[in-house]
């Protein structure tokens, strides 16, 4: 399989950004990079009439395709190589502002599920759920409903009781990867005193008083991977 988003399907009208193929079934692109996944998304959306017009194993061609097909959905793995699933989802929005986009993960911190919630994702499942979950799903966030596995609204329940902001579970990750005030500060757009006045924020609601147990308090919560 190439990583190019080229189109499985003989009708879809290959860039014509329609969202559906010629029958009028809606259609989808999926980016992962295991090529088992993709095969077991391909027979799930076939069995619901859904048409795969591309496929990526990178997130920077899964944004082409994305960007090229403009369909009504898009399955993206979080952790694609090139660009991850949050990266994809903001850049590819701005090429097709009607695509529903559905997240998938095998592994993430409470944290980094969080931060995803925040970002208008359309569904947010893990790969252990049953796939009857998310067949039954897709249909219901192609109409225009948001769909959260109970999976994953139980796992970010420890995020939320901390009552962190999206903005500081980013600044939480980056500093659990060991950037600084200044990395962070050109990273996401704001001041090195904003970082700070995150850090000073953060710290107060996990009720700690240095960086180094800020980043514990978070690991013991599930808010970062010990591996971080």
């Amino acid at each position: 399989m190439s990583d190019s988003p080229a189109s499985r399907s003989e009708g879809s009208g290959s860039g014509s950004g329609s969202g559906s193929d010629l029958t009028g079934a809606p259609s989808a692109v999926l980016a992962d990079d295991h090529e088992i996944v993709l095969h077991g998304l391909r027979d799930l959306l076939a069995g619901l009439g859904i048409v795969v017009a591309a496929e990526a194993t990178n997130g920077l061609s899964a944004i082409a395709a994305i960007k090229r097909h403009r369909p009504q959905l898009a399955l993206i793995d979080l952790h694609l190589p090139r660009a991850n699933g949050i990266e994809v989802h903001a850049e590819a929005r701005r090429w097709s502002p009607d695509t529903r986009f559905v997240v998938l993960t095998g592994s993430a911190t409470q944290g980094m599920l969080a931060e995803l919630l925040c970002t208008g994702v359309h569904g947010l499942f893990l790969k252990s759920g049953a796939p009857a979950e998310l067949s039954a799903a897709l249909p219901r966030i192609i109409a225009g409903e948001t769909v959260i596995s109970a999976a994953v609204r139980e796992a970010v329940a420890p995020a939320e009781a901390a009552g962190l902001t999206r903005r500081e579970l980013q600044v939480l990750q980056a500093i659990g990867g060991g950037a600084s005030s200044a990395q962070i500060s050109r990273n996401l757009g704001i001041s090195a005193k904003t970082v700070e006045n995150h850090r000073a924020s953060m710290m107060r609601k996990l009720q700690v008083h240095s960086t180094a147990s800020l980043i514990m308090s978070a690991i013991r919560r599930g808010l970062l991977s010990p591996d971080t």
